[in-house]
């Protein structure tokens, strides 16, 4: 049995965030902000009303893809989640940047998305500087893929090299969690690769018809499947 976190992202209904937890999910993960940014992004007073409407064993996360610091700390006032993801280009957001955020906000962690290209070799990558720098001021780091012409990182569905997963989980002290084209046929391999401190799933855990339109649009059986998965890797 696998000691692993599940964090299980997409939540856009206080029902889709219970049925997270109630299957044995760890981190509840809502974008939202004041400005749109992403497809599936909430506003602030409904990423409020998730957060304040779930069990208080749930770690609420709350994504952004914005750079400008002005725009984060305003979310920030907003609603405040346990842990901050911070999932634009990484080198919109400094680490000097990123510390000046957990300074006027005490006791808010940072989960720094780190983006790994899909089929580009390990020494062609940036991924082992951005840990390096970035290490100092994060509490996690979400490994995830990202597409070489976006400037966000994740909600791709695609897999990476999960070699370069492990050669970050083994480089750094901060908390590692794997993401990217995970559902519950591969979780458990790409766990014995890795050995992470916790998993993540968003598109593959959607339904896959017309209900991936609607507001709550998590699947309970792939998120089951995919816990079940995690657990007992």
């Amino acid at each position: 049995m696998a000691d692993v976190m599940v964090q299980i992202y997409g939540i856009r209904t206080i029902e889709d965030a219970r049925m997270v937890i109630d299957l044995g999910g760890h981190h509840i993960g809502v974008s939202y902000g004041k400005i749109k940014r992403t497809p599936g992004q909430l506003t602030c007073e409904k990423a409020k009303e998730i957060f304040e409407g779930v069990q208080p064993q749930a770690v609420k996360v709350g994504l952004t893809v914005a750079e400008d610091m002005k725009e984060i700390t305003e979310d920030l006032k907003e609603v405040l989640p346990d842990v901050l993801h911070l999932s634009g280009d990484i080198e919109g957001v400094t680490p000097y940047e990123v510390q000046e955020l957990k300074n006027r906000f005490p006791g808010l962690k940072i989960m720094q998305a780190i983006p790994v290209l899909a089929g580009i070799p390990l020494e062609q990558q940036k991924v082992m500087r951005y840990v390096k720098d970035y290490e100092a001021v994060s509490d996690f780091f979400l490994i995830d893929t990202k597409i070489p012409t976006a400037t966000d990182i994740g909600a791709t569905g695609l897999a990476h090299d999960r070699e370069i997963d492990k050669a970050i989980v083994e480089s750094t002290n901060v908390p590692c969690i794997i993401a990217g084209g995970l559902d519950a046929n591969n979780v458990a391999q790409a766990i014995g690769i890795t050995h992470p401190y916790g998993v993540d799933s968003f598109s593959l855990t959607n339904y896959d018809d017309e209900r991936e339109n609607t507001k709550g649009y998590k699947d309970p059986a792939k998120v089951k499947a995919f816990i079940e998965a995690a657990k007992n890797a």
